[in-house]
């Protein structure tokens, strides 16, 4: 390698790689190591916790971030499969949450599927969470895409049955990643992945926000991240920024969270 040799230049060309780097942070991103196929077989539509009417759920962090409902309405609209896109960032919010990532678009990911690989593990199992955002297969997930030479963002939607249980997957995040300073995912047959998070900043205001820093290494590269999830209703929403460079910033943390935070009430609004 350049760098190898005692008189490698400071800031060596890494062009050539430039292409390899790409392709390797967006599949450990996209198929190795974040959601791709369900671990488990989907629930039937009439397994699980009844849906809880709005403004019965303990969980603080639920009120703030649901739609309020109209006067003589009994509970808030909630998102769903024809309204879950909306919760994706448009491309001016795109280039505000990660200036290396203006111009681009999030394009739809076809097949995506929530889960594991199969086979696939978390080590250690407590912090499955932090890779896979909710413990239970939602009722709708999306996943949009956007890559450049600099850049690969990951966008996810995860619909649950309603904001009780939204509120409730949220909270369960912020203690996973508030425990989980180091894990791995390992999977059969592939050089799995490993991070080191740093402890998240969560903003628990009109829309809950959690936010960290962590750096991803898997087949011998390292790729720094920033992540942020928002609570918006009865979903969930992730954005994940990896830079390609080992050394380049993905993005602000506090800027990332900001602007997820707006998009997720601009889609609430949108409900009615």
């Amino acid at each position: 390698m350049p760098d190898s040799a005692p008189d490698a230049p400071t800031a060596p060309d890494r062009s050539r790689f430039w292409p390899w780097l790409v392709a390797l942070v967006a599949a450990l991103v996209v198929a190795g190591l974040v959601a791709w196929r369900p671990w488990s077989p989907a629930p039937s539509p009439d397994a699980g916790t009844p849906p809880t009417p709005a403004g019965t759920t303990s969980a603080p962090t639920t009120a703030g971030a649901t739609a309020q409902p109209a006067p003589g309405s009994s509970a808030p609209r909630a998102f769903d499969a024809t309204t879950a896109a909306d919760l994706f960032l448009t491309d001016a919010e795109l280039a505000r949450a990660v200036p290396d990532a203006a111009g681009l678009s999030l394009a739809d990911a076809e097949g995506a599927r929530w889960g594991l690989p199969e086979g696939s593990v978390v080590q250690p199992a407590s912090c499955t969470p932090a890779v896979t955002v909710v413990e239970q297969e939602p009722e709708v997930f999306l996943r949009r895409l956007a890559t450049s030479d600099v850049v690969v963002v990951l966008q996810t939607v995860a619909v649950l049955p309603d904001a009780g249980a939204a509120g409730d997957a949220f909270d369960a995040l912020v203690g996973t990643l508030g425990e989980c300073a180091q894990f791995q995912q390992v999977t059969p047959g592939v050089d799995g992945g490993s991070w080191t998070a740093e402890p998240p900043t969560t903003d628990r205001g009109a829309v809950p926000t959690t936010a960290h820093r962590q750096v991803l290494t898997a087949e011998g590269a390292t790729s720094p991240e920033v992540e942020v999830t928002a609570l918006a209703g009865n979903a969930l929403v992730t954005t994940t920024a990896s830079a390609v460079d080992p050394a380049g910033d993905p993005g602000d943390p506090a800027v990332l969270a900001e602007v997820a935070a707006s998009a997720a009430q601009r889609a609430l609004d949108s409900l009615g």
